[in-house]
């Protein structure tokens, strides 16, 4: 079935006699969970590249990594004190005179003495013949020497060669978020150039006459570019650089300006000019591009009027022009699409309503809230706000809590699903 309007061939309507609405023939919306169905479907190849150890933090892991040696690679000191042979103290020698010292980062000098001990370092190599280490706070110094209390046993304090990992052991396999610990075996290995998932060129465009630059100053009449900066933000936070652009209105510009932009990225978000208005050309623009469509218009509140499709090499989401209409389908629909292209894990939020909401259309309804730890679980508290085209009820905003369209009252306690201000 074809959720996606399309232009009537004819200026007037042939059985009425009247003129054809631009919009007539559109078939109804779709569920919230359909629409985000048909998103999570599409899929895209974006390859692999190699990127240098210090800028992998964040990305997905596309290699095996394995051990190239054992881990620790040698039987390694784990407390600063001494090492001593624990048969001299056995035998009951409990003064032990320093034969050398052993920094971290130097080869070992073997203890030719068992009579004698050598002070150690925390991260050295053991002495060859010593069999314990013994920390400095359990010692007492005599001048050049050591007294061992009496009760110490063999094998302390010493981190085993290969009892972390041995040589060609596999640590870590494709599809992993490359984190701290990720990092940090990387390192330990000798992996400085990593393969990681390449990440999506990414364009968002605004649309319409009336929207300007926010260092232009505005006529009356005229607003400034603010839904392009708030989108691209979101990428920012993952460490993805947006292009931004606009379409004007004059056709002939915005197609050629829509098309360019298709060419040259993966994933384009469009805002605006996708309702029912005269001048909302983006999908008529977009099918004349070559962009198939997925669907348009979802039954949810705010963000009804979404156009969503792809071509062969990009994915499109056209989002409505209203600042937290657009919001809502960022964080609702490109999200999860995009952690879902990156293999990325899908995390899984509910909070507690701290009050009750009734909301009477059948829609899928994001109510922004703010939201406030308590008693283990996360209350959100509704946010007012005077609708979808208030910005400024955005900074008292954390997230949405998603509200399913088969009821009309939503309980205080009542726990929900809950979309993050974030991709």
């Amino acid at each position: 079935m074809d959720y996606c309007h399309r232009r009537p061939v004819f200026a007037v309507d042939r059985r009425s006699g009247q003129p054809a609405d631009r919009y007539r023939r559109i078939s109804s919306m779709i569920s919230y969970p359909e629409a985000l169905s048909r998103v999570l479907q599409q899929s895209f190849d974006w390859g692999v590249e190699r990127v240098a150890l210090s800028r992998s933090g964040g990305r997905v892991l596309r290699q095996r990594v394995y051990a190239d040696r054992d881990q620790p690679p040698f039987d390694r000191v784990a407390m600063d004190g001494i090492a001593y042979d624990y048969s001299a103290y056995a035998a009951g020698q409990r003064r032990f005179p320093v034969a050398h010292l052993a920094p971290a980062g130097r080869a070992p000098r073997p203890l030719e003495d068992p009579g004698k001990c050598v002070e150690v370092m925390t991260g050295a190599p053991l002495p060859p013949g010593t069999t314990t280490v013994i920390r400095y706070e359990d010692l007492q110094r005599e001048g050049e020497a050591f007294l061992l209390p009496d009760g110490l046993t063999d094998g302390n304090s010493i981190h085993r060669r290969g009892s972390d990992a041995r040589a060609e052991t596999l640590m870590m396999e494709p599809g992993r978020v490359i984190g701290p610990a990720e990092l940090a075996v990387l390192a330990t290995y000798g992996v400085t150039k990593v393969a990681v998932s390449r990440r999506p060129r990414v364009a968002i465009a605004s649309t319409g006459d009336e929207v300007i630059d926010p260092g232009v100053p505005p006529e009356p009449h005229q607003i400034r570019s603010s839904n392009v900066y708030q989108l691209a933000g979101l990428f920012r936070a993952v460490s993805i650089e947006p292009t931004l652009g606009h379409l004007p209105d004059a056709a002939d510009q915005g197609q050629a300006i829509l098309k360019a932009l298709l060419k040259d990225h993966d994933l384009l978000l469009l805002s605006g000019g996708v309702s029912k208005g005269k001048l909302d050309h983006v999908p008529d623009w977009l099918a004349a591009a070559g962009v198939e469509c997925l669907f348009h218009r979802v039954a949810q509140r705010p963000g009804k009027p979404l156009w969503v499709g792809r071509s062969t090499g990009t994915m499109v989401f056209a989002l409505p022009g209203n600042p937290v209409s657009s919001l809502v389908g960022a964080v609702a629909y490109v999200g999860p699409w995009l952690r879902r292209q990156l293999g990325l894990t899908e995390p899984r939020t509910e909070v507690a309503l701290a009050e009750a909401v009734e909301f009477a259309p059948e829609l899928t309804l994001f109510r922004a809230v703010r939201v406030s730890p308590a008693g283990g679980r996360y209350l959100a508290h509704p946010v007012t706000s005077g609708g979808s085209g208030d910005l400024v009820s955005l900074l008292r905003t954390d997230g949405f809590a998603v509200l399913p369209p088969d009821r009309t009252v939503f309980s205080a306690g009542e726990c929900c699903p809950y979309l993050p201000l974030r991709l």
